[in-house]
């Protein structure tokens, strides 16, 4: 079996080695920098509204309370919920309270709360915070 030539210019020329390379190439460019502007972005959002918690201290007042001092990191302005816990000495869960910190002009601020018990705690932590609304 042979095979048929096309008739010329009926499909437009034949693609040649360096442009076909030239056309791949621009291509391949493209996805990379469209692909490295979307982890950009991915990064920036995730900046953005990040918020972090540190427990500086807790205080067993007596069986059924426990007294927390946290700081918050967070963009100036943002209001945040953060959930501070007692544990036992099991570590089990015997309070909890989430937290409603106003926006603040510092971005970084301290607090302290008092968590109700179930039971005596052993320590009291500040678990999380997430921007609220």
């Amino acid at each position: 079996m042979t095979a048929t030539a096309l008739p010329p210019g009926r499909y437009g020329s034949a693609p040649t080695g360096p442009g076909r390379r030239r056309t791949v190439l621009i291509v391949v460019l493209s996805v990379v920098v469209a692909a490295a502007i979307g982890v950009l972005v991915w990064f920036g959002l995730a900046q953005g509204t990040s918020v972090s918690v540190e427990t500086y201290g807790y205080s067993v007042k007596d069986a059924q309370s426990v007294e927390v001092t946290f700081s918050v990191t967070a963009k100036s302005g943002t209001p945040v919920v953060c959930t501070i816990e007692a544990l036992n000495d099991a570590h089990a869960q015997v309070g909890s309270k989430d937290v409603q910190i106003p926006a603040a002009d510092e971005q970084v601020t301290q607090y302290t709360t008092t968590v109700a018990t179930s039971e005596r705690a052993v320590t009291g932590v500040a678990d999380s915070c997430r921007t609220a609304g």
